[in-house]
């Protein structure tokens, strides 16, 4: 009780303490952040909700969109906009880093999510381009968080074109049907008749109509047959059958 008091001692003592007392708080608060991101993740995989939307406040307008742009653009490049539940692939850690800061600086929880990206990365597991992650807000706005994937290639909006809409796909019909009709010499069209008619006339005329019901039929069969329907009725459904 009456020792001699050794500072040095009392010094490392009250050091050891300090030191256990932050690596504590460290650990506490990486704990803290753990549990936070597995609730994220958990969030992110079961939501399926369309009718949530989260409060938060946001300066910024750069990365708020409204559900008639989206639905533009999902249609203009075949994309489908979904609530991440059907998401086939990884979230990257990256967007569950900027979804926990959204949380903390609005002090709320955020239960549900969507996807913007390719119809493959819903129905199959094979497909990472150039998804977007949103989270929904009010009166049909959404919030980007975050975008990975690579960016899509002009020879994927070129296929997307035609199955934009009903009168894109007739559309493109129609024009290879003119083309099959303008580039078919005479004398196939006319199976080798000995009449000389010349390249313009009704023969061409009557082999456009054949090209075009034709092609029609073929697009008709294959669009049945493989679930491939126009995007505009399709972008915001989870499967496309």
């Amino acid at each position: 009780m009456f020792d001699s008091i050794d500072i040095k001692k009392e010094l490392i003592r009250v050091r050891s303490n300090s030191e256990n007392d932050f690596l504590n708080s460290v650990n506490q608060l990486l704990d803290n952040d753990v549990v936070k991101e597995t609730q994220i993740e958990k969030n992110i995989a079961k939501s399926s909700s369309k009718n949530y939307f989260a409060e938060i406040n946001t300066n910024s307008k750069e990365d708020i969109f409204n559900i008639e742009s989206i639905k533009k653009i999902a249609i203009q490049h075949r994309l489908r906009f979904l609530p991440t539940k059907y998401f086939k692939n990884e979230i990257p850690k990256e967007a569950i880093f900027k979804i926990k800061e959204i949380e903390k600086a609005n002090n709320l929880s955020v239960e549900h999510f969507f996807i913007l990206a390719p119809s493959q990365a819903f129905d199959l597991e094979d497909c990472n381009k150039d998804p977007l992650l949103f989270i929904p807000l009010k009166n049909k706005n959404y919030l980007l968080v975050h975008q990975w994937g690579d960016d899509l290639g002009w020879i994927k909006k070129a296929i997307a074109l035609p199955l934009k809409s009903i009168e894109s796909m007739f559309t493109t019909v129609g024009i290879a049907a003119f083309l099959i009709a303008a580039f078919t010499p005479t004398w196939l069209i006319l199976n080798g008749a000995e009449v000389d008619m010349g390249y313009f006339g009704y023969h061409r005329i009557a082999w456009f109509l054949y090209a075009f019901i034709m092609l029609c039929s073929l697009s008709t069969f294959i669009c049945f047959s493989q679930n491939v329907y126009p995007s505009e009725y399709q972008w915001d459904k989870k499967t496309y059958n």
